[in-house]
Order: C-alpha cells, then sequence, then structure tokens
C-alpha cells in the first residue's frame, strides 16, 4: 500500500456494539487505514488501556502523515524513514517546509516522541507477527543496552543481550511529582462551595485514587461499616470512567471524617430521579443527576484554581496524597498497593525520595555515630585538636 502525496491522517473515535470509545486512523478521504486498525484492536483484545489506544493511534497517524509526505510505502520504512520521523515531529509543522539550519523550537517533547516510535515499534512488531511482513524492521533499530557496573540477576541464562531503540530520545531525569503542602490542601478544601466539591477533594487527598478510579465510584464501593473504599474493574463505563488495568483493583481503608463527608454529600445529591449509582454527579445544565465525567472534574479543580492561586490538577492531590504518606514512614511496598502501582519501581521512581527537611532531620539523628571519639572529647574538654598538619 503506497499513500497518496499529500493526503493527511487524524484520529477519530468509534463507538463499539458495547458503548465503549475506541479509535481508529482514518486518512483524508475519511477511509479507516486497515493496518493501523487491526493493530489498534489487537492492542484492545489484550486489555491495553483506552488512554494507551489513543496515545498510540496518534502516534501512528502522525507516522502514515509523514510517510504520505515522503511517498513512502509504510511496509518498506527503514532506519532511515524512522529517523527521518523522530526529525519531521521535532519540527514545527509549519516550518517543515522552510530553508534547512533555521532555528526553532522543537514542537514536541522527547518523552512524547519516544511514546510515537513505541507506538510504530509496536505496530510493525504486529505487522511482523501476524505474517503481513517478512522481515521485522525493529531488528534494524536495535541497539546494545548502555553498560552497566553491575550484572543482573541469572543474566548468564539470558537467552538474549539487551537491547534498546537507537532512535529513543534522552528524557531527563524524572522529578518528583508536584505536591501542595498539607495547609495548601485545607485552603483547598475550604475554596470548595458545595458538598461534591468537598467530598471529591477530601476523597483524592485520602485515598489518592486516579480520576478514572474517582469518576468510576459506585454507591456500592463505599463500605460504610468498614470505613473502606473498594477500587473495582468493571471496564468502560457510561461516563468513560475505568480504572487503569485490573491489576489497580484495591480496598482503601478511610477516616470516618471522610465518610461522614460522603454520606452527606449522597443524601443531598441521590434523589429518587437520579438513575445512576455513580457516587459523583453532574450538580447543573442539562446533564443534572448524571454521572460526572473526565471534563467536569477538571472543571471542578479548574475553578478551585481560580479561587486560590494554586497550581492544581487531581493528580497533583493524589501525589500530594502519597507523598506524605511515604514521608510519615510508610513503606514502599505499602504504598504500592496503595497507589494502585502494577510495577514496584513505579513507586520507587514517584514517591521514595526523602525531602530536603527529612535527610537534615536524619543527619542530625545519626551525625554522633560519624563523629571521631577523640574530637568529641576535646570539644567537651574545650581544648583545640593536637593534629599536625602536614599535608
Amino acid at each position: 500500500m503506497k499513500l497518496s502525496s499529500g493526503a493527511s491522517f487524524r484520529l477519530a473515535d468509534v463507538v463499539t456494539p458495547e458503548e465503549h470509545v475506541r479509535y481508529v486512523v482514518v486518512d483524508a478521504d475519511g477511509s479507516i487505514v486497515a493496518p493501523i486498525s487491526g493493530y489498534l484492536r489487537y492492542l484492545d483484545d489484550t486489555g491495553k488501556a483506552r488512554n494507551t489506544l489513543r496515545v498510540y493511534g496518534l502516534g501512528l497517524a502522525h507516522f502514515f502523515a509523514y510517510l504520505s509526505e515522503k511517498s513512502l510505502d509504510y511496509r518498506a520504512a527503514g532506519v532511515r524513514a524512522r529517523a527521518g520521523f523522530v526529525a519531521w515531529l521535532k519540527r514545527p509543522e509549519q516550518l517543515r517546509h522552510l530553508e534547512a539550519g533555521k532555528s526553532v523550537s522543537q514542537a514536541r517533547s522527547n518523552t512524547t516522541i519516544n511514546l510515537y516510535l513505541t507506538a510504530v515499534s509496536g505496530f510493525y512488531d504486529y505487522l511482523f507477527r501476524t505474517e503481513q511482513i517478512s522481515k521485522d524492521p525493529n531488528d534494524q533499530l536495535a541497539g546494545p543496552h548502555r553498560n552497566r557496573p553491575y550484572k543482573g540477576f541469572l543474566h548468564h541464562a539470558a537467552p538474549k543481550v539487551v537491547t534498546t531503540n537507537i532512535l529513543a530520545q534522552a528524557v531527563p531525569r524524572r522529578k518528583r511529582p508536584t505536591t501542595i503542602s498539607r495547609d495548601q490542601v485545607e485552603q483547598l478544601w475550604a475554596a470548595c462551595e458545595c458538598r461534591r466539591d468537598r467530598a471529591l477533594v477530601r476523597l483524592i487527598f485520602e485515598t489518592g485514587l486516579r480520576p478514572g478510579e474517582v469518576l468510576a465510584l459506585w454507591l456500592e464501593d463505599v463500605n460504610i461499616g468498614e470505613l473502606q473504599i473498594d477500587v473495582r474493574d468493571r471496564g468502560e463505563l457510561v461516563n468513560l470512567a475505568e480504572i487503569k488495568r485490573p491489576a489497580s483493583e484495591r480496598t482503601l481503608d478511610v477516616t470516618q471524617d471522610l465518610m461522614n463527608e460522603l454520606l452527606a454529600y449522597v443524601s443531598e445529591a441521590h434523589t429518587e430521579a437520579v438513575e445512576t449509582n455513580h457516587v459523583f454527579l453532574v450538580s447543573h445544565g442539562p446533564r443534572r443527576g448524571q454521572a460526572l465525567r473526565y471534563e467536569g472534574l477538571y472543571s471542578i479543580f479548574r475553578r478551585l484554581e481560580n479561587r486560590t492561586g494554586l497550581s492544581l490538577t487531581p493528580y497533583v492531590l493524589r501525589h500530594t496524597s502519597l507523598t506524605i504518606l511515604a514521608d510519615d514512614g510508610w513503606s514502599p511496598e505499602r504504598l504500592q498497593v496503595r497507589a494502585g502501582h502494577r510495577h514496584f519501581q513505579t513507586t520507587m521512581d514517584h514517591y521514595v525520595h526523602p525531602s530536603r527537611v527529612r535527610l537534615r532531620q536524619a543527619w542530625e539523628a545519626s551525625r554522633a555515630a560519624m563523629t571521631f571519639n577523640a574530637a568529641q572529647e576535646q570539644r567537651e574538654r574545650g581544648q583545640p585538636s593536637s593534629g599536625t598538619d602536614t599535608c
């Protein structure tokens, strides 16, 4: 399949017979690009999150747009074509046809570019494994992994050398997640103008739930007697909410204050006219009484941001919750369960970073262990050091 020059490609939403939102890539004529559609359907069948499907579809839409612009066949796109795609992604669209050497700002971050490269590599792996192409072009991009000062566990039993994509872009080391102080959390809670918003703020702060998990919360997930919140995988719901993955299912202990806040809101909002059992509802407008959606949740935080002057998203509150627990001495294993992380390393990378204040406190507690006994005795007697400087 050779693409016509100048054709454009875009990501389009489709609704499945089960009323789930999924994605396809269409060309300038509105026709579905079959190879990409098959790959995205394969990812969906293997349980990839909807946001992953969207990002991969968007990356492949850009890739096919690039191939079209260069009049390249996707089945024959080798190293030079993939490297050209990286440069194409970096260059702002309006400047792609200007003279070479012009200094411009990079259009996309290296993190985004690496995500798109991962999507393209996965696409070619799928084509090769399903025998749609005879050779795996990813083999041309496999470079040796950077040297390590140690050997991994059972390294001698590894079937092949660990490799990396030679086109992958350098990404700055992940910084500690953005958080706010506990006083600012209380300021945020006080700025809420209705019970729903106060319950939302307290819930996310206390549990560290992700936005999708908050919106997927049902009334039966609130265990009043045990003071617990259950996070359950029900797939994609009518408000497009879903938990990140089945491995994120968990039960979270909460305070009586949070439970009282939720009960006060539910008793007020869930009237006989409400037909959904989602906990959080739209409070105004034509969708009043229906399940709150992502755009509604983020709109609440934008209003709170304007009222308080704080830089806010639901994730800032989630990160604040988990960071406070980490600073309070929670082990990484407990944090992993609380956060709903699939991989232990994710918890370590995000939250196991003691603050400068904590490091200072730890040093003050251990400083005596690092002091020479003779020097300590001399200080106690008020005597200067007797050592002779011969350096």
